[in-house]
């Protein structure tokens, strides 16, 4: 490769990008501690992390036959194997600051600092991690912070091949990203969809640099083996993954779950009844429906898609290799609903606010650059419009758990009342009988939360969730079990019969809602 060519690809430095964007950090910063911080600077749990805490290997082998054994990995060599709400929480915030700076710095490198980008670096993480989506994934502290560092290492793997490709250097030179790649898909696999649009991304800031710089340089014989040798990288990384998988499975005498699978609904639904969900998703999505969805990511979407029709009329080499790139970042989002068959949950929906973080930010760069006083006057506006926006994601985010910090307090309250009754049977501080729990409870919160119907986990009660009596039972003993109470855990039997023998026992809180009948402690909730 040329001299100049390499130049061109040159790392800026990091503590001068650091430096030229440090107004952008302070907004960071501020929109994601408004949003986060009630998170890390309260000790509260929500659904799952009961779990980790009162069954920690139960937890961890599932997540080795989900695959997830580079999660494991994170955990073991992080030194967070031990969970601690509060480390969790406070390096998940540490972590996500880190990530703003990750992936603005590799958007930075590959279309180049361009004129007053600086002043546009806060949009990308703003809009991203202070979404709902992003809100509802990282309460799910159990894997929070390590799902975060795996997202970390999407970003490093990019600027890794990117480097590599543009520069012409050996193939071996690829082997970072190749490991960061497997720990990251094997830690979540929604990851595995975000490299691939992260990777899009990449391109459609290369092929700006690139026709900036010198546009003979632009080839499609050029684009076409960088997209290439990403597609190999990605799928190698893949395959290296699932083997690896499969190794570790073999190793330690599990098998894989149906956890992935079983959501699949092509072929135990109509084909039409799947196309309707997935219509009904994206229509979900674009109308803004429900707490986790924007309207705003419909404009921008659309802004995009007329951003490159309009690109047309330049007639740039190889243009329509751009807007694919362009049209595969808009619908990356949805790949997971079409793979399904029916809508996701919010939580492995981070692929929206990924994009749409990242289509403001790419919009907008290109906005700061108009000389005319119409469109720096239509800048200014739009910019605080994106103010508004982040803000009411932050308190949007700061509300979700505000709801799940309240609910939490008084699910402890309801614990505490719980474990008196138990006591007051008589049957020792830690009864040989196992506990029951049949029914749920109605939660009660104030005005200032969320109501349940608006939430999808994060944020509702722990005696709230019971799918069926023993699915209940196991949540609620072992929420009892991270506050010390700890009662021993029924047969599938006794279940059964308890669900029987509280036929005639009163709900909760009435006298005999907690009863203990043929050797069982029954606790009728409702």
């Amino acid at each position: 490769m040329k001299t100049d060519e390499r130049e061109l690809w040159k790392f800026p430095s990091v503590r001068g990008f650091m430096e030229r964007n440090k107004i952008s950090w302070g907004m960071v910063l501020f929109f994601m501690l408004l949003a986060y911080g009630i998170k890390v600077f309260n000790v509260s749990i929500s659904h799952d992390t009961e779990t980790i805490m009162a069954t920690a290997d139960v937890q961890y082998e599932n997540w080795y036959t989900m695959g997830r054994f580079g999660l494991m990995f994170l955990k073991k060599i992080l030194g967070t194997y031990i969970f601690n709400p509060y480390v969790a929480s406070f390096l998940m915030f540490i972590t996500m600051l880190v990530n703003s700076v990750v992936w603005t710095y590799f958007f930075a490198w590959i279309g180049g600092e361009r004129k007053n980008a600086y002043k546009n670096t806060w949009i990308f993480p703003t809009v991203f991690f202070t979404s709902m989506i992003m809100a509802e994934q990282c309460g799910f502290l159990l894997q929070a912070y390590e799902v975060n560092v795996a997202l970390m290492l999407v970003g490093l793997a990019l600027l890794n091949l990117y480097k590599v490709f543009l520069e012409g250097r050996r193939l071996y030179w690829c082997l970072p990203a190749v490991i960061c790649c497997v720990l990251a898909f094997s830690s979540y696999q929604s990851l595995v969809p975000l490299f691939t649009s992260g990777a899009a991304m990449g391109f459609l800031l290369m092929y700006d640099k690139i026709v900036q710089e010198d546009a003979d340089r632009m080839t499609c014989k050029f684009c076409c083996q960088l997209i290439l040798k990403l597609i190999a990288v990605f799928l190698f990384s893949f395959v290296v993954y699932t083997i690896i998988n499969k190794i570790v499975l073999g190793c330690m005498g599990l098998e894989t779950t149906s956890y992935i699978t079983e959501q699949v609904m092509w072929g135990k639904l109509p084909a039409k009844t799947c196309i309707k969900n997935i219509l009904d998703h994206i229509c979900k999505v674009f109308s803004g429906e429900g707490i986790f969805y924007v309207k705003m990511t419909t404009v921008i979407f659309v802004v995009m898609l007329l951003y490159m029709l309009i690109g047309i009329r330049k007639k740039t080499a190889c243009y329509f290799i751009y807007m694919l790139a362009g049209i595969y970042c808009l619908c990356s989002p949805f790949l997971l609903t079409v793979f399904l068959g029916i809508g996701q949950t919010a939580r492995a929906d981070i692929l929206l606010p990924f994009v749409s973080g990242f289509l403001f930010q790419y919009l907008f760069d290109r906005l700061a650059e108009q000389e005319k006083k119409v469109w720096k006057m239509g800048y200014a506006a739009l910019s605080l419009v994106l103010c508004v926006l982040a803000l009411y994601q932050s308190l949007s985010s700061a509300r979700l758990y505000y709801t799940q910090y309240a609910q939490y307090e008084e699910d402890v309250r309801l614990a505490v009342k719980i474990t008196d009754r138990i006591d007051k049977l008589g049957l020792g501080e830690i009864p040989d009988e196992p506990v029951v729990f049949i029914g749920s409870r109605d939660p009660q919160k104030n005005p200032s939360c969320y109501d349940d119907d608006d939430l999808e986990l994060i944020g509702k009660s722990f005696f709230g969730v019971s799918y069926y009596a023993g699915h209940g039972t196991y949540v609620m003993l072992h929420f009892l079990d991270t506050l010390g109470y700890s009662y021993n855990i029924p047969s599938v039997e006794q279940i059964v019969a308890a669900q029987e023998l509280q036929e005639t026992m009163p709900t909760w809180p009435y006298e005999g809602s907690v009863a203990e009948k043929d050797g069982i402690i029954i606790v009728k909730l409702g």
